[in-house]
């Protein structure tokens, strides 16, 4: 009976450490996801609230920023599909340097370029589909 109860206890146990290590693992995720992405979405919320009245763009914007955190958790499912925690721990080290700060900060800018050099890149390449056809 020890033995059953023992039992019992361990595996409760390493239930509420595997919840407790899910519950940090998903933070870690999240705020890694938000590292990323606050400045590559700073164009995105430009380019909105200039869709909206002069005196409501506060507002929007305040509600808008409201709807990041839960973006953040669903692309952390995402990021946790690909990483482990201990990568996910390792990749924050990394944005806690110098350097990591800077690319986080450098996120929104390279996304913009990308984009132009992408379709740039897109043209060129319907003009070489459209010379093999």
């Amino acid at each position: 009976m020890k033995k059953i109860v023992l039992v019992i206890a361990f595996v409760f146990t390493a239930v509420i450490v595997n919840a407790q290590e899910k519950d940090a693992y998903t933070k870690d995720t999240e705020k890694l996801v938000q590292i990323i992405s606050e400045s590559a979405f700073e164009p995105v919320i430009k380019q909105f609230s200039a869709m909206v009245a002069e005196d409501k763009k506060e507002a929007f914007v305040k509600d808008l920023n409201a709807t990041f955190p839960e973006l953040y958790a669903a692309m952390a499912k995402i990021y946790k599909d690909e990483f482990t925690h201990t990568e996910i721990k390792d990749i924050l080290a990394f944005y806690a340097t110098p350097t990591g700060a800077k690319l986080a900060s450098k996120t929104g800018v390279l996304s913009q370029k990308g984009m132009a050099a992408g379709q740039e890149w897109g043209m060129k390449i319907q003009a070489l589909i459209g010379k093999h056809q």
